[in-house]
């Protein structure tokens, strides 16, 4: 959603992205309680009904697949010892 590419040391990225990611956490986040969250695994929430947010993300999960912007395949990258997934062309 920002365009951020995830492999980017903090200190080399904009002060106009920063802003963008700030603006994007907030409509995501809006997004996802709105959907009741996202359940990943056996989650449940206090209404007893799981989370439906997980069928709105873009990469999460999704290694090799196509970017649904984009259509470019979406890589596996390990950083700090973590797995995640990133588009290289709409996150560069």
């Amino acid at each position: 959603a920002a365009g951020i590419d995830p492999r980017r040391a903090a200190g080399g990225i904009s002060r106009g992205r920063y802003l963008k990611l700030a603006i994007e956490i907030k409509r995501v986040l809006a997004a996802a309680i709105e959907r009741g969250g996202t359940t990943l695994r056996d989650f449940i929430g206090g209404d007893g009904q799981p989370g439906y947010f997980q069928q709105e993300l873009f990469v999460y999960g999704r290694g090799g697949e196509a970017c649904k912007v984009c259509g470019t395949e979406l890589r596996n990258v390990v950083l700090g010892q973590r797995a995640s997934v990133f588009c290289p062309r709409c996150q560069s």
